[in-house]
């Protein structure tokens, strides 16, 4: 075997062994939530709260989990995506930790949990994750490699959590919280790191520099040198970035509504609780089948048109929750709404990652989950407020089928598919690499 097909054959097993990390901590990063979840109700009564002013503590958790992934997507850019995972995983821990250890302060508890454990989990999950992939593969096979990773939270959900709610009688919530975020701090965090380190090694998690400008060329050492406009100057000017962001509210709004509401809307039509179980596990198993399936289309399929299409499928998804027949309400959505989970991810992240230049594609990707996580706050108080002033969701889910249709008339009017679109500003793209 010659040396170049053996650096060939190790750089191939160096890229898996990064996708296989960038898997499993996307996997233990929904602990982060997942204990929150199942300690709930033992947390409101520890504090002395109901539950109604207790989920405030959670909301902050969602909002400020969106507010700083601008923040993550520039340490992505300028750090690399695999030191900035390290970064999230030790704040994670530490607000684990923390809260567990000053138990007795409602606080503490929100400054830990709503705000240092949100940065953490941005920290470890989309926006450096997507980063990654972006710098790991070529486009074409971008959207694939990032259905792969974010599947890690998918398969977490089916395989995690009968872990959680069994643990959850057997163990206070201080230990549980106490031990996941040693673990967060530790094993994982080593692992991140001694990912980074062979990844910076071999070349694959640096920054990449900006090319100049056309117009630079000409103008000598010091415009050769001047940084390039701010990621903000950039995607306040492009109209794609509106028609991504539009969609991406979307996504977020209906993902909040199956997190938060979904359950409580079957209650109200005495769903049986059965029928409840099996829509809820074919909707998990499907978001694991649609981020696959949306990688491997993405290569066959103009990514305009399919984006387009799958938020028109949610939109559809979620009217059938006014539907008269309680499959439709139930299996008929768990199917379409399942067929879209995962895609509307994929694929914005492919446009993203396409579109804008190495210099800011990270910051670029933040403002997106921004606004993703603000339509998921949003949908949640909205939620909220339609149960309490109309006794029905009804009028909240027509606004939800709105949103999502407007999303993806968006995108089809628009957008352009990425292996045909020019950058917004080509001063940002980076320099070729071998």
């Amino acid at each position: 075997m010659t040396s170049g097909a053996t650096s060939g054959a190790s750089s191939r097993r160096l890229v898996h062994g990064l996708v296989a990390v960038g898997f499993l901590v996307m996997f233990f990063s929904t602990s982060v939530k997942s204990v929150y979840q199942v300690y709930f109700a033992d947390l409101a009564t520890h504090f002395g709260r109901g539950r109604a002013d207790f989920a405030w503590s959670g909301s902050v958790f969602m909002l400020v989990t969106g507010l700083v992934s601008p923040l993550v997507g520039a340490l992505s850019d300028r750090h690399g995506p695999l030191r900035t995972v390290v970064i999230g995983c030790l704040a994670a821990g530490a607000a684990l930790a923390g809260t567990s250890l000053f138990d007795g302060s409602l606080p503490v508890f929100v400054l830990g949990y709503g705000l240092l454990a949100a940065f953490g989990l941005a920290a470890m999950t989309y926006v450096p994750m997507g980063v990654l992939v972006d710098r790991l593969f070529e486009q074409k096979k971008s959207g694939l490699a990032f259905a792969v990773v974010t599947n890690g939270t998918s398969i977490s959900f089916i395989v995690l959590s009968p872990f959680w709610l069994w643990l959850a009688p057997k163990a206070s919530w201080e230990i549980t919280f106490l031990l996941t975020g040693a673990f967060l701090a530790v094993p994982l965090a080593g692992l991140a790191w001694f990912a980074a380190a062979k990844a910076k090694a071999a070349g694959l998690d640096a920054a990449p520099l900006p090319l100049p400008a056309e117009g630079e060329k000409a103008g000598g050492k010091d415009a050769a040198h001047a940084p390039p406009p701010g990621a903000w100057s950039v995607l306040r000017r492009d109209s794609g970035f509106y028609a991504l962001a539009i969609g991406f509210m979307g996504c977020g709004a209906t993902m909040a509504f199956i997190d938060v509401h979904l359950v409580a809307f079957w209650q109200d039509h005495s769903t049986p609780r059965g029928l409840m179980g099996v829509s809820l596990s074919l909707l998990g198993v499907l978001e694991l089948i649609s981020g696959l399936l949306t990688g491997w289309l993405a290569i066959r399929l103009p990514q305009r048109a399919l984006l387009g299409a799958f938020y028109l499928l949610r939109s559809c998804a979620v009217l059938l929750l006014l539907g008269a027949s309680e499959d439709l309400r139930t299996l008929g959505f768990a199917v379409l709404f399942g067929a879209t989970y995962l895609g509307t991810v994929v694929l914005t992240s492919m446009f993203c990652l396409a579109r804008y230049g190495a210099a800011i594609k990270g910051r670029a990707f933040g403002y997106l989950f921004l606004a993703h996580q603000l339509g998921g706050f949003a949908s949640v108080q909205l939620g909220a407020l339609s149960h309490d002033l109309w006794g029905s969701y009804q009028p909240y889910i027509v606004g939800l089928a709105a949103l999502t249709a407007l999303g993806g008339l968006t995108s089809w009017l628009f957008l352009r598919d990425p292996r045909g679109e020019p950058a917004p500003r080509p001063a940002l793209q980076a320099h070729p690499t071998a």
